[in-house]
């Protein structure tokens, strides 16, 4: 009886480890299956990075290009202008400069450009917006519709910053004859 017993309990060992084995296989198929799932995603995701790093540059590089194209039309623009007050000077000197009409805020803008370039020479769009209390994108605007009114304002770039500075022949036309009608309580907000 005692060999019969150690025969079943030889057997149920057997069976046991076998189950076992089964058991350890299918665990390392299901772990694999598993470690290949994660290394698909592990490469997609740095397919996904590398795509986004390509984009991004990309992208940067459009933007550098668009702020090289802006320097342009604003040189064009500045061009343009000249040519259009030359030729309009030619054809009747004193008239060029009549009456320009500026609104309340386009007058501040020329007054703060006005007296910080006497002050400083070339002034920032930074500048001008922290001495008025607008933001730079509204004094870009601002300078655009004063120089689309024909206030010759001279754009210089240097080191990709813009500098702004006013003619100096409207300087002093506009001190003589105040073109811009500037009133009094405005200009002494400015001085």
């Amino acid at each position: 009886m005692i060999w019969i017993k150690f025969s079943l309990f030889n057997g149920k060992k057997s069976n046991g480890s076998k189950e076992l084995l089964t058991i350890n296989k299918k665990l390392k198929n299901a772990f694999n299956t598993i470690k290949e799932e994660f290394e698909e995603h592990l490469g997609s995701i740095n397919e996904n990075t590398s795509e986004i790093q390509a984009n991004y540059e990309y992208l940067c590089n459009i933007d550098s290009k668009i702020d090289k194209l802006n320097e342009k039309i604003d040189d064009l623009q500045l061009f343009i202008n000249r040519l259009a007050v030359k030729d309009y000077k030619k054809h009747n000197e004193k008239q060029v400069y009549n009456h320009i009409l500026l609104t309340t805020k386009e007058k501040e803008v020329f007054l703060a450009l006005y007296t910080m370039a006497e002050e400083k020479g070339p002034i920032t769009y930074k500048a001008i917006s922290r001495r008025i209390g607008l933001t730079e994108f509204m004094v870009r605007d601002y300078v655009t519709n004063l120089i689309e009114k024909g206030i010759p304002i001279i754009k210089k770039y240097v080191n990709q910053e813009v500098y702004l500075d006013i003619d100096q022949k409207f300087r002093h036309m506009q001190a003589k004859e105040n073109l811009v009608e500037i009133n009094e309580s405005m200009a002494k907000r400015f001085v």
